[in-house]
């Protein structure tokens, strides 16, 4: 076709193609009520709601003691975030006796993308410091009490893994430190004082009994006489993410 051969209606045809699926025409530019958070939102859900959301998806839990507002909202907002994370094959769990929420990933086939990955397994003291802090939260939680430990105890409990672990006692004393600076960035040390935590009950979620009982019979093999350490236990390799809940002093309850 030649540009004589173009007529009203072809013009008219061009047109409407061109302004159709403009935001005047879109479903969400009517509704008042709709947060509009940046420029060609098309979101559904209140920014209260967003935030939440992505909070969970980003660290996969909510530690209700360490921030109380978070977790305030995760139970606001249960049923439409429990809905939003089943739209990508997760789970939310709310443990309310513990203030603890998370997510995990739905068991279902192998066709099924995968959002929550493994990652390596934790280092000898980080994975021996982790089964110690979950035990000694079970007790508290018997007791009905926080758990507080010091960090002096921590080394203490650690040291005994030093023949085990085959490092010159430098070495190894680096190593505790910098397990004990892994956990706690995780949190799952809640800092205190300068040389006090709080376990927080995240690391019920992250550490499930069945995890505890397989770690536990591993360190018991590693710990048998003559027996030469050749791989670190892995807690299932369970992602344990960065905790941007340091970020709480910049949070305005949005």
């Amino acid at each position: 076709m030649s540009p004589t051969d173009i007529t009203a209606d072809d013009v008219a045809t061009v047109d409407d193609v061109a302004t159709a699926g403009s935001p005047s025409d879109s479903p969400n530019a009517a509704d008042p009520s709709r947060d509009v958070l940046f420029e060609g939102d098309e979101g559904l859900l209140p920014a209260e709601v967003r935030n939440t959301l992505a909070r969970l998806l980003s660290t996969r839990f909510v530690d209700g003691v360490r921030n109380p507002a978070w977790w305030s909202r995760v139970q606001r907002h249960e049923d439409i975030l429990r809905s939003r994370l089943n739209d990508v094959y997760l789970e939310l769990v709310l443990d309310r006796r513990r203030q603890v929420a998370f997510t995990q990933q739905v068991e279902m086939s192998d066709e099924v993308p995968i959002l929550l990955r493994k990652e390596k397994p934790l280092p000898l003291p980080a994975a021996i410091l982790l089964l110690h802090l979950r035990q000694e939260y079970d007790r508290g939680a018997v007791e009905g009490r926080d758990v507080v430990v010091d960090h002096a105890d921590l080394l203490d409990h650690l040291e005994v893994w030093k023949d085990v672990d085959d490092q010159n006692p430098a070495t190894f004393r680096k190593r505790c430190e910098a397990a004990i600076a892994t956990v706690r960035e995780k949190g799952i040390l809640v800092l205190l004082t300068a040389d006090r935590y709080r376990i927080s009950g995240v690391i019920y979620a992250l550490l499930t009994a069945e995890k505890v009982d397989a770690m536990t019979a591993a360190f018991e093999e590693m710990a048998a006489p003559n027996r030469a350490l050749d791989v670190t236990p892995d807690p299932d390799g369970e992602a344990l993410h960065d905790d941007p809940q340091d970020d709480d002093a910049r949070e305005d309850g949005r």
